[in-house]
This record gives C-alpha cells, sequence and structure tokens, in this order.
C-alpha cells in the first residue's frame, strides 16, 4: 500500500475518532450528571454533533479502516465524504485535499471498469476541481472574515429616532361644493 494512501486512511481515522469520541463523553456525561436544567444545552449540542458524527465523522472513520483493510468500497466512501468534507471549513477543506490528492494518484485499474472508470472520470476534471474547492475555500474565509470584522469595518452608529406627531391633527377644510359651470351659448340658438 503506498505511504500517502495509509496517510489519508489515518486522517480519517482520527479526524473521524475525535468526532465520535466526542460524541460519546457528551452522551456519558449527559447519563452520568443529568441535570434537568441542562436538558435542552445537551440536546442542542447532543443533536449538532450527533448530526456531524453521522454525516462527517463515522463515515470517514468506516472509510479509513477500509482502506487500512484494503476493501474496495471504502474508496467510494472517501470519494463521497471528500465532497462533503469540502464544505466543513477549513479542516474539512484540506482533509477534501488530501484525499481527493490521494485517491487520483493511487488509482487502479480493475477488469470491471466500475471505480476505475470513476476515478479516471475524476482524474482528467482534477484541475477544475482543485479550482473549485479553493474557490471555495477562499468564498468561505472572506464570509467568515466579513463576519467577524461586521463591527470593525461598518461600525454602528448612534441611533437618532424622530418623535412621532402628538396631539389631534387639524381639522380638515370644508368642501367645496360642485357646480356645472356656465357655458356660453351659441349665437342663433
Amino acid at each position: 500500500m503506498k505511504l500517502r494512501l495509509r496517510l489519508l486512511a489515518w486522517c480519517h481515522i482520527v479526524f473521524g475518532g475525535v468526532g465520535l469520541g466526542a460524541l460519546t463523553a457528551l452522551v456519558l456525561a449527559y447519563g452520568g450528571a443529568r441535570d434537568p436544567a441542562y436538558d435542552d444545552e445537551f440536546a442542542f449540542f447532543g443533536g449538532a454533533l450527533g448530526l456531524f458524527s453521522i454525516v462527517y465523522f463515522l463515515p470517514s472513520f468506516v472509510g479509513g479502516i477500509g482502506i487500512l483493510r484494503r476493501i474496495p468500497w471504502a474508496r467510494w466512501i472517501l470519494w463521497i465524504e471528500a465532497g462533503m468534507l469540502a464544505l466543513a471549513m477549513p479542516v474539512g477543506t484540506v482533509l477534501a485535499g488530501l484525499s481527493l490528492w490521494a485517491l487520483i494518484t493511487t488509482r487502479q485499474d480493475t477488469v470491471d471498469g466500475g471505480m476505475a472508470a470513476f476515478e479516471a472520470l475524476v482524474q482528467r476534471a482534477v484541475r477544475p476541481l482543485v479550482l473549485a474547492l479553493i474557490a471555495m475555500f477562499i468564498l468561505g474565509m472572506i464570509v467568515g472574515a466579513g463576519y467577524l470584522l461586521r463591527d470593525v469595518i461598518d461600525p454602528p452608529r448612534e441611533q437618532v429616532l424622530t418623535p412621532l406627531p402628538s396631539g389631534v391633527p387639524d381639522p380638515m377644510p370644508e368642501r367645496p361644493e360642485f357646480r356645472m359651470p356656465d357655458l356660453p351659448r351659441a349665437p342663433g340658438q
């Protein structure tokens, strides 16, 4: 097995293991110190960490172990996981780039052409894929910097509130009565 595949597998195992370990620690802390005052906080953090575990940590952990054991479907898991990790700035984007680099450069041709055909397609699209990852990373950094510096870039100004008018409004003038205008008559009528 190539060194870059082992590196990829261990990075995914560590990433997935840390996330699953954090979820396990949170669940054990909740079970050990059950306090009704903190049920909402445990539900919020447990739900968020549980969602991340299902989407990110569990597939990374399983894919990393599968790569180390040379199971063919583990490459599929890591291809799909690389796409999802690209959205998790900045650690996920780096791990997605590492996954793409290791999976593309260690492509193995098989008789059935299934995974090899898919990897050959991706290898032809490496430059656009890398550029898309870089663009997503830069966009994430721009949005993140804007969010963090939102008070420095455009500091909030002191608000000047205009009071509403008070009192009773002046009465409306009386409506004039409408009369038809008197038109001159034509001579000879």
